[in-house]
């Protein structure tokens, strides 16, 4: 039986080499990429765009003001020839045309996802960009996400994770204390380091020295009853787990793979057979890189 399972897992993650070759950008783009964090980097000056941010999605542009501010790394101006990067908000993935295009980006917005894209005034090319598909009311809570994800990735080091890693975070004690709560209840509990910034329930951030080193910053999410259902870790560039030591442990999850329809971006996922574990992976070049797990209680 063990054999069998390890066999379909092999052709699994075959398939999901021929997937990430047919669909995902190319090696050098990745490369591009990891190359173009240093002229976030160098930067010191930030215009924040959102121009193309309707309705709720509006919430993007205040929020970035403010957890930039807070980070204190750079000094956000008004006027957009004086900085070094734009960080642009919007509802649709970025057409890399900031520096050409004439008038606002006239397409329809659906605020079902924020997007992030760190651009090069002068030139529009893309040096970083993520997104967060949280709806309407999350707007402010993606945002936040979004710029920890950079933050994390300018400054950490490289940091190489195991199974037994993630694993380890699945019976933290410092998070199960939240099974179950409402977010006001988390909220309440005194010195237990959840925090939402200006109150922003629907998620809420954790942290806790005492929680293995995978997950000591994490994000509590709520289930369909309103109550914290579980918590999870998003990752960065910097956090790399190796496909092939989930595909050793075959026997323990369930695996799926697909390319959004909306961002044109090939996933892979490894699930436990109790769906208390659940592992995310994205196509990045012709490798698949850690974007996310989830734990639920």
């Amino acid at each position: 039986m063990r054999s069998t399972r390890l066999l379909r897992a092999v052709a699994f993650a075959f398939c999901i080499c021929c997937f990430c070759v047919a669909y995902a950008p190319s090696a050098a783009a990745g490369q591009e990429r990891e190359s173009s964090l240093g002229k976030i980097k160098r930067a010191s000056s930030v215009f924040v765009d959102c121009s193309a941010c309707p309705r709720a999605l509006a919430k993007a542009g205040t929020t970035a003001e403010r957890e930039l501010t807070d980070w204190r790394r750079f000094r956000i101006v008004s006027d957009v020839r004086q900085a070094d990067l734009v960080f642009l908000f919007g509802g649709n993935p970025y057409l890399g045309d900031y520096a050409t295009r004439k008038g606002p980006d006239r397409r329809v917005v659906r605020i079902d996802a924020t997007f992030l894209s760190v651009v090069d005034p002068h030139t529009g090319q893309e040096l970083w960009g993520d997104s967060r598909e949280w709806g309407s009311l999350r707007v402010a809570a993606a945002t936040r996400s979004l710029i920890d994800a950079l933050r994390r990735e300018l400054e950490s080091e490289a940091r190489r994770w195991t199974v037994g890693d993630v694993f380890r975070c699945s019976g933290a004690a410092a998070y199960q204390a939240f099974a179950f709560l409402t977010p006001d209840a988390a909220l309440a509990k005194g010195g237990a380091g959840v925090h939402s910034a200006e109150g922003d329930s629907a998620g809420l951030r954790i942290s806790s020295a005492d929680a293995p080193d995978f997950c000591r910053r994490a994000q509590l999410f709520t289930g369909a009853d309103g109550r914290i259902a579980g918590f999870e870790v998003a990752a960065s560039e910097s956090d790399a787990l190796d496909v092939a030591d989930v595909l050793e442990q075959a026997d323990r999850f369930q695996f799926t793979s697909g390319r959004d329809p909306r961002t044109q971006r090939v996933f892979f996922t490894a699930q436990t057979r109790d769906r208390s574990v659940t592992i995310e992976f994205e196509a990045l070049g012709h490798r698949m890189v850690l974007t996310r797990v989830r734990y639920a209680y």
